[in-house]
Formats: structure tokens, sequence, C-alpha cells
């Protein structure tokens, strides 16, 4: 199928002007945690910075929040695919699981491996045994038919931007073609020095220093990075001050923030879809122009690298309208056709049963640690499976009286 060559076109969620673009834009590139850095990024005022933060949160459901550095926290961050056959399995498996406290986030999702449940975990140091015999239970019980894992090390933003979107009529313009000579003319003047692809290691946790109010902060700065740190004190039963130098030597110092990330919807909610693309590249040089050919782009928010066998890959992140989703799995195919993308899968998450939660700070102890279980669980999900089959094999009225008639 050709790729568009002028593209579609979509209503905004909101009317944007450029000073409201551009803030956006820098949360994306920078590690906000301050108004002031927000001011001084976009050369205005801190009263005018926050009033612009105020606007958006307002009209446009939009804020800035900040992901922990849960390896510096004694937490292993680990994305899952549970692939099932049974919508029955898949309902009460969701229905279990999202109340789990380490369940960060889960959604069903329809994709190139079939249906199943997308969910990233955060597990403790030392009980990732007990995780993989947790999945490999429901595995042998017949709840799921397999399932991967995929440990979340480096998490990095992609600028979603601006580029495609026409102020003066308020809507967002697709042109996958374009952005197909854009990948091309970057891969033909690579100069190696993106590096996009980079690993990062994984953290000692043996000298960060972390306690609980430290979680309780970060708990806070997860659902808006511009909490007022003293305000959260009397909720404690601590001082304002108290709380301020855990945040600036703890929190701050020893970088507890992986990352900041606006939480933005640049479509109609109900008009579009969020997925997950995990992407396999020919080269690193592919991979570092395709990540750079995304640049300002509406089309994903967040990558994770990872390496797969001899290929450097990346699982990608985004919200679209429905059809770009698609639009854009054509874009990757045609990839395919000129040998930069290796091979791909996708997941189209259901918004609607999507459901996430902070990071679980009330089960934390400075004494024992993470208090992390999942037999409970376990014994949940079996029960719930127990009359999911018996109603499947019960026979209907309609049934027992045509047995009984012959």
């Amino acid at each position: 199928m050709r790729l568009q060559e002028f593209g579609n076109q979509y209503k905004s969620s909101y009317n944007y002007t450029p000073i409201l673009a551009g803030l956006i834009e820098v949360c994306y590139k920078r590690e906000i945690t301050k108004l002031k850095e927000l001011a001084e990024s976009l050369d205005v005022s801190v009263p005018y910075a926050h009033y612009l933060v105020k606007k958006l949160v307002k009209e446009a459901f939009f804020k800035i929040w900040a992901i922990p550095h849960y390896d510096k926290l004694k937490l292993r961050a680990l994305r899952c695919f549970l692939f099932v056959k049974s919508i029955a399995h898949r309902k009460l498996l969701l229905d279990v699981l999202s109340r789990h406290d380490f369940l960060v986030c889960t959604a069903p999702y329809y994709g190139s491996t079939g249906k199943g449940i997308w969910c990233d975990f955060l597990v403790p140091d030392g009980k990732g045994g007990d995780f993989v015999s947790f999945l490999e239970s429901l595995l042998s019980y017949g709840i799921i038919d397999n399932y991967t894992i995929h440990p979340i090390i480096a998490l990095k933003n992609i600028v979603m931007g601006f580029e495609w979107y026409n102020f003066s009529t308020n809507t967002w313009h697709f042109n996958w073609q374009s952005l197909l000579k854009d990948l091309f003319s970057k891969i033909d003047f690579y100069d190696g020095r993106a590096h996009f692809y980079e690993y990062e290691p994984e953290y000692s946790t043996l000298d960060v220093m972390f306690d609980f109010y430290d979680l309780y902060i970060l708990h806070h700065l997860e659902q808006d990075v511009f909490t007022s740190i003293s305000s959260l004190a009397p909720k404690l039963g601590t001082s304002p001050q108290n709380l301020s130098y855990h945040y600036r030597n703890h929190v701050l110092k020893n970088r507890l923030i992986r990352a900041t990330r606006p939480y933005w919807y640049p479509f109609l909610f109900e008009e579009s879809s969020f997925y997950i693309a995990d992407i396999k590249f020919n080269s690193h040089r592919a991979l570092d122009c395709f990540l750079a050919s995304l640049h300002r782009k509406p089309i994903a928010y967040s990558y994770i690298p990872y390496r797969q066998a001899t290929h450097p890959s990346v699982m990608l992140s985004g919200i679209l309208p429905y059809d770009e989703v698609f639009n854009f799995m054509n874009f990757l195919d045609t990839l395919k056709d000129h040998g930069i993308v290796e091979d791909y899968n996708y997941y189209v998450l259901n918004k609607y049963w999507f459901s996430a939660k902070l990071l679980p700070y009330y089960r934390y102890n400075e004494t024992l640690g993470w208090c992390f279980e999942l037999e409970t669980y376990l014994g949940e999900i079996l029960k719930a499976a127990k009359k999911v089959q018996r109603s499947e094999t019960k026979p209907t009225r309609a049934t027992d009286n045509r047995t009984e008639s012959m």
C-alpha cells in the first residue's frame, strides 16, 4: 500500500498557541522539576509560566508527572505481555491484577500476536523468581497461553511536538510520505553522533539513601511534579522543613526521579488509541535516524531501548488517532521493505480498561523492605477461573430439555 502523500486531518483536543506548544515541547526535552526551570527555558517570568501551566491543567487536562528511578528504590520495572485466548480469562486477570499494589499500569490489547494483557509491574529486588513462578503458575493452569518479560532499564522521552500542527485551523495533519523522505535523508547524512540506542547500565542501589518520607514525596510527584512539598507535611505529621530537606537532599540529590513527562492528549480522546510498538532494526544507524525523524511529530512520547539478539530494538509508546495507528504500521511495513526495520509487533490498547497506579509507598517498611506477595492473587485468579469453567460447561435449559427428550 502506498503511503499517504498529503495525509489526514484531525481536530485538536485544544486550541494551542505557539507559547503553549513551546511549553509542552520543553517538558519533553528537559527534566523539569521546578517552575523556575520551565520559565527559564521559555524565557518568561515564573508567574507567567505558572499561569500557562494552570491554564493547560484546567482547560486541556495537562500535567507534568515524575517517573521514579525504581532501580534506586530497590525495585525492578518489568513490562509483561500476557497472551490469552479466552476473553473470560482476560477479564478475570484484569479484575484481579489491577488490585495489586505493585502493578503500575495495565490494559487489554489486540495486536499482531493476538489478544492479551499488557502490564508494567514493580518487583522488589530478590523477588524476581517469585514473579516468574507466578506467571508460570498462570501458564500451567491454562489461564494464559504464554508471556514475555521486558526489563525497563532505560526509559527515554521523545519530543512529542507540533511540527504537524496547524495553529490557524487547530488541526493535526499527518503526512507519512514526508516522514519517510525525512528518514531517508537522515540516513544518507548520518554522522554517527546521535546514539539514541545507548543502553543504560543497571544502577547499584547500595549507596542510595531513601526512606518513607522520600517515597511519599515521589508518590505525589507522580501526580504533579510541581506539588508543593510543604503542603504534604501535615499529612505525615512532620514539619515542612523536614520534608523539604528530604526533597533536596534525597530525592533531588540522589536522582530518585528518572524522568519527567507531560501527561497530554493531542487528539480528541474518543477518537484516539494508545499503542505499543516493539520494533527490531537492522542497524544502530537505522534506529538512530528513525527516532530522530519522530522528533516534534505527534506520534510517540517514549521509547525503551534493548538488545534483541544482534539487532538494536526499541519498545515505542504513543497515542494516535485510531486510523493513524494502522497508517503507522503501514509505515513500518514500508521500512521493512527498504531494509531499515527487521521486524515488529504492535499492541493496540483498550483505553477504556486502562488502569494505572502510583508508587505504593505504604508497602515499604524501613526494617523489612518492600512487602510484596503474589500467592493471594494467584488464589483469587484460580478460584475465579473455576467459576468461569463451570459456567462454560454448564448446559443451558434448552440443552437440558433436548437431552431429556432423546
